[in-house]
């Protein structure tokens, strides 16, 4: 059925620009249903759920080489957050409609998906090819670096190749210390059984701060010959799983500075990280 109105919609585009008119731009609710038609060509299921990120939309209006158009913004672009969702739906068995219910609303996350209300092209970021669909929609969209220091910038690619979450810029001890307290806590003492974590995770601690007492957690920006460089901190902790392993955990937790260059053309190269402290 998606697919149906996906082809439909591109269908009407094609019909008004043909006799000269300007295409319309797509509703928030047809937008959703290209979002979740992406999502559907690959995992079908009978209904999905599709939170709007609006920080991520204001972010492309102000990396935009053309952020107007005519008196208008340019905000042609809506990002949503697909998931899978509990509903009815109807099937035909026998000749017969019959309803049927989707009952599990846990299964899967499915990740962003922007949605270009004027081309209605979709871009899925997921899987091992997210840096190539960002390079994509980058250059499809007209999106650049927004300075010298590209703050901005840098917080979408984090966001859209990463996935949106605190672990990938730590700014302050503070950060640092919540992170690991909470992946020891849960790798340790899954389901808060009991406090076996909290020993462990002081231990580390302690450790931690006798080593790396002078360090400053700062993302950087340098200015080279091929760009920015922008370097930053992250973590790493114990590998968690769904649903939750006992202990003993597997993986080492790291606190590690990673490194972008990012280029004028608003292209990204991955740069090697460092490894500031690893311990169990």
């Amino acid at each position: 059925m998606k697919g149906y109105f996906v082809l439909l919609t591109a269908f009407l585009l094609g019909l008004q620009v043909a006799a000269g008119q300007e295409a319309p731009w797509l509703t928030d609710e047809q937008a959703r249903d290209v979002a979740t038609a992406a999502i559907h060509a690959v995992h079908p299921e009978p209904c999905y759920s599709t939170y709007r990120n609006e920080s991520l939309e204001s972010s492309i209006v102000s990396l935009r080489w053309n952020p107007l158009i005519g008196n208008h913004l340019n905000n042609s672009v809506y990002f949503y957050r697909v998931a899978s969702d509990i509903c009815y739906y109807v099937v035909e068995k026998d000749g017969k409609p019959v309803r049927m219910a989707n009952v599990s609303s846990d299964c899967c996350e499915y990740g962003n998906v922007a949605v270009d209300r004027v081309t209605s092209k979709s871009y899925w970021f997921h899987g091992d090819k997210r840096a190539e669909i960002f390079k994509e929609f980058a250059r499809d969209e007209q999106i650049h670096p927004d300075s010298s220091e590209p703050t901005l910038f840098t917080s979408l690619y984090r966001d859209l190749v990463w996935g949106e979450s605190s672990d990938n810029e730590i700014r302050g001890l503070e950060q640092l210390r919540d992170l690991v307290e909470r992946n020891f806590q849960v790798a340790y003492s899954p389901g808060e059984l009991d406090s076996a974590w909290r020993r462990k995770f002081e231990r580390w601690w302690r450790q931690f701060q006798s080593h790396m007492s002078q360090l400053k957690f700062e993302t950087t920006y340098e200015r080279t010959s091929e760009g920015t460089a922008v370097r930053g901190y992250a973590f790493n902790g114990f590998q968690l799983t769904i649903p939750e392993s006992l202990p003993p955990p597997k993986g080492t937790p790291t606190l590690f500075q990673w490194a972008l260059l990012i280029k004028s053309d608003g292209t990204v190269e991955r740069l090697p990280s460092k490894v500031i402290y690893s311990a169990r």
